[in-house]
Parts: structure tokens; sequence; C-alpha cells
């Protein structure tokens, strides 16, 4: 019996208990710019009282003890700007470093069940959050509480004089509302573009030697480059409309700092007030507003930094992170039982697979026929837990065999695609599935495939780099490493979707010999595939038609009833 365990999903992503673990630091950090916003107002202070006390005393020791208590201030309050900035660059360096691994586990499960393109963007959406708190953008989100406590203080030097403040602070609010409102559709559309220009280059260059032998190079240039050039416009629209309201909040900016000053002259005309009022309002109004001003500039950064937790949130609920595990016990080996499995393509609504069901016991093999489009390469991946059944359920061992992926049961399970891809760099990483476990397994594994004499008369044997995806392979090749692959550990159920494609006849023989010998160690092997010379070895048969099993039974019986009168037809 293996124990392996299933977990309910967390209603609460990894990402929202990162940022309340942070707490305490986002806490510090605010401290930190209450005391940088309070030294900001040194100079104010300093020319207040260089009017009230240093101009009316004529004392030069006055003077200097000021100018050096306020450097001193000034000294403190960049220091602070500094620490504050070094203690945001951390926190997203700590997000960075605990959200990583989760992040790239949630990606790689969101683009197997949904879409590869949003899955990629979500990914890089942690990056982006990291540069956000790494940006000067990110501390004025601290600074904007205190422009009300600026504007609170120029109502305390005279009403006018806050009420100009204020109607000044408004007016820019203003037009940073304005600004998300005109931005939010062009930079959306932006980043949709952007992203599959980025995908549609990556397959480009993924097959570039059939572009290039086919001449379809250009062609698929101007593919790539027209989602880039509707990005492109879409964030010039954006930035344009940016530099417009910009332009105008800076108008307002200048002319209200214009108008601060006259008033503040006219108070001290009209009341004999301090002469000082008129540099202290024109700093406190300047204070008061560069948090607004700065909110304006910084609108694209928030923007994305906004978009990309929210898009990468909703990844994370969508594959939901698990948590207290409940235990199943899944016994060794065990067979494969289909049970009413139906599957609907989830984008066109169309049904490939209705009303599958069939069973086999540990030690069987069988071979899944049929025409193209009847449903085998799907029913494979059903099989394989690559995609889950839309009603009906596939067990192995009376257990779902998603269930098996989502609790990490998946050295239960081999498989071989029809598009083979070989992650990793050395043939003992590539065979060992990148655990970093027992290379002896990998050696049993390409023993029983009949690889391992070839590998060892290799310079470096199973220390081979095969390159990036196995590109220093050729396809036969790479099908024998799959196949090693998926036999990888003796997991209790093979699955190979068409694996004598690209082999000749002696990479036919080694093929039948593994699977006679995974038959000996009690593996369910199913075998999809379109050439008849595979059936020998079997012993059951199943034939789709139209997404259903039209015969299933033992491979002699359904041989003779049904495919030896088509071959003596043919003839």
């Amino acid at each position: 019996m293996t124990t392996i365990s299933i977990k309910p999903p967390n209603p609460q992503t990894q990402l929202v208990v990162a940022l309340r673990a942070c707490a305490g630091a986002f806490g510090l950090v605010f401290v930190y710019s209450c005391g940088y916003n309070l030294f900001l107002l040194a100079p104010s202070i300093y020319l207040l009282q260089i009017y009230d006390r240093v101009l009316s005393s004529r004392s030069a020791d006055t003077l200097l003890m000021l100018t050096m208590i306020i450097a001193v201030a000034v000294v403190v309050g960049s220091t602070l700007d500094i620490v504050r900035r070094a203690a945001l660059s951390r926190i997203g360096s700590w997000l960075d470093h605990r959200l990583r691994p989760m992040v790239l586990t949630a990606s790689f499960e969101y683009a197997a069940r949904a879409d590869t393109a949003v899955a990629t963007d979500c990914y890089r959406d942690l990056a982006t959050l990291r540069q956000f708190l790494d940006s000067p953008a990110s501390s004025l989100l601290f600074d904007v509480p205190w422009a009300l406590v600026f504007l609170s203080l120029l109502f305390l030097v005279h009403p006018l004089l806050g009420t100009i403040g204020l109607v000044s602070a408004l007016a820019l609010l203003f037009f940073a509302i304005l600004t998300e409102l005109t931005t939010r559709r062009p930079l959306a559309h932006a980043n949709i573009a952007l992203s599959k220009s980025y995908l549609r280059f990556a397959t480009a260059l993924k097959n570039i030697h059939v572009i290039r032998a086919m001449g379809m190079q250009d062609g698929a240039a101007q593919i790539v480059y027209r989602d880039a050039e509707v990005a492109r416009q879409a964030q010039d629209s954006a930035m344009h409309r940016t530099e417009i309201i910009l332009g105008f909040s800076k108008s307002i900016r200048t002319l209200t700092q214009i108008l601060m000053m006259g008033a503040a002259t006219w108070l001290v005309l009209a009341y004999n007030s301090s002469p000082g009022i008129i540099f202290v309002a024109s700093l406190l109004l300047g204070r008061g507003l560069a948090p607004i001003e700065g909110a304006i500039g910084a609108w694209r950064s928030f923007a994305f930094a906004r978009n990309a937790f929210n898009r990468l949130n909703r990844m994370l609920i969508a594959v939901s992170s698990e948590d207290d595990a409940r235990v199943v016990q899944v016994p060794e080996p065990n067979g494969l039982v289909l049970d009413n499995v139906s599957y609907t393509l989830p984008s066109a609504g169309r049904q490939i697979l209705r009303g599958v069901t069939l069973r086999l016991a540990p030690g069987e093999c069988v071979a899944v026929i049929g025409p193209s489009g009847s449903g085998k390469s799907t029913l494979g991946r059903i099989i394989a837990g690559v995609a889950q059944a839309t009603s009906g359920c596939a067990l192995l061992g009376g257990v779902d065999i998603s269930a098996l992926r989502l609790c990490g049961g998946t050295s239960h399970v081999g498989y071989l695609p029809q598009d083979i891809e070989l992650f990793g760099g050395a043939i003992k990483d590539v065979i060992g599935r990148l655990d970093g476990g027992d290379p002896s397994k990998a050696i049993d594994a390409a023993k029983l495939v009949g690889l391992h004499e070839a590998i060892m008369r290799l310079p470096r044997g199973y220390d081979t780099d095969i390159g990036e995806g196995g590109s220093l392979l050729l396809r036969a090749q790479r099908q024998q490493l799959g196949l090693a692959r998926a036999a990888y550990g003796n997991p209790s159920l093979v699955v190979l979707d068409d694996p004598n494609s690209s082999l000749d006849y002696d990479g036919e023989r080694m093929l039948f010999n593994a699977i006679e010998r995974m038959k000996s160690r009690r593996m369910t092997v199913v075998v999809i595939t379109h050439r008849m010379g595979i059936l020998p070895i079997t012993n059951k048969i199943a034939i789709m038609r139209n997404g259903t099993v039209a015969a299933f039974g033992d491979s002699e019986r359904i041989y003779d009833t049904y495919l030896q009168p088509q071959s003596q037809s043919g003839t």
C-alpha cells in the first residue's frame, strides 16, 4: 500500500498570506515615512525662525545654531528616506523568494488547465510587483496621507491659504482619476497584444527550421510584428493621454504656486502678517501637492502593479493552494478502471468522448486504435491524468488519476505523449523526471527499455547533455528517452501515445521488448497507435469510433472479428 495525501483547496491565496506577513514591515516603513515627512517641515520652520528671530535680533549666533539644527534635521530626514526605500526593496526581495516556487508551480498548473499565455504573464507579474516595491513610486503611497497634514497646516497659517491649497489638491486628484479612466483600456489592450506577440515569437523560434525551410520567415515576422505594433499603438495612446493630463496638472500646479504667493503677500500687506508666511505657505503647498503630483506621474506604475497583483491572485485562486491533507491509500500494483468517461472540449463545447468504459488488470497491455479524430489521444491524456474527464472517472487502485497528480502521486503514472518534450540537460535528469533522486532508478529505467548500452557508449554516459529540449538528438532517440522517462520508478500505469511513429525495425523490436518487460513487472500499459504491428504484444484491444469504444476485448478475438476481415478485404 502506498500512502498519499489529497488536500482540499485553501480559500486564501499565498500571495495574500505573504503580504499579510509583511504587515509589520510595512508598518515600520510607515513609521520611517512619518519621520521623513515631519523632517520635511524643517525648511519651513527655518524660514519662520529667520524672519521672527534672526532678522529682528540680528544675531549671527542664533542664525548659526538654527542652521546647524536644521542641517541635522535634513540629514536625518534623508537617512529615513534611504532606510524606507531599502526596507521596501528588502520586502520585495523577501516576497519574491517566498512566492517564486509556488507561483512557478501554479503557473505550470494553470498552463495545463487553461491558458499558457496567461500563465506566462502571471509568472512575470511577480517580477512586476518586486520592481514596483523597488521603485520610488511605492514610497509615494506612504507620502500621500501626509498631503492632508501639510494642507491642514496651511489652514492653520490662514484659512485663505488652506482653501487655495485644498482646491489645488482636489484639481490634481481629479486629474489623477482622469488618468486612470482614460488609460485603463489602452493599457489592457497593450498587455494582451504584447503577450500574444511574445507567445507567437516563442512559437516561431521553436519551429524556426520548418519556417525557414518553407519560406515562411517573413510571414511569421509580419504576424509577430503586427501584434507588437498593436501593443505599441495602445501604449502610445495611453502615454499621450497621460502626457496631456500631466501638462494640464503642471499648469494648475504652477498657477496655484503663484496664487499662493500672491495671497500670502496680500496677507502681509493687509494684516501686517510676518513676511515669512510667503515662503512658508509656498513650501507647505509644495509638500502638500508633491505626493499627489507624483502619483499622477507614477500612475502607470501603480496601474501595472495593481493589474499584476489582481492577475496573479486570480491565477492562484484558480489553481487553489492546498492545505490540511487527508490521507489516501493506493494499493500496489493496481489496475485501471474507466467508468463512463466523457469529455467536452471547453473552448468549443464539442464532445470528444462519450461514455468510455473499460477495465484492465495489472500486467495487461491494451492497444487503443481507431481513425484520426476518434478521441484516442484525448482518452490517453485523461488516463495519464493530464486532462480531467467532464463526467465519469478514470481510477487507478480506486483513486481518481487526476487526484494522484494533485497530491504528488505522479510516480504511479508514466506518460509518453505524441509531441515529446525532454526537459532537462543530462540524460540521468531527463529519465529521472528531474527529481534529483537515486541515479540507479534512471539506470533501471534505461535497462528496461533497452537503452543502457547505447547510453554507456556516450563519452559522459548518463551525464551527457542532450541540449535544450533534446535538440541534439534525433526524433527516434528522443522517443526512446521519453519511453525510459515514462518507465522511471516502475509506475503502476504507463500510457504510450503513438510510441512507434518514428522507430525503425530495430527500434520497434526494442519497444516491443520494453512493453513485455513492463508487463512482467505487473505494469498496466495503454498503447495508443494507428500501426497494427504492435497488436501481437497486447492482451486487449479497444477500437475507438466517434468518441466511443466500438469494441473491446481480448486481442485475438477483437482482431479476428473486427480487424482481420478488413485486412483481407483490403488485399
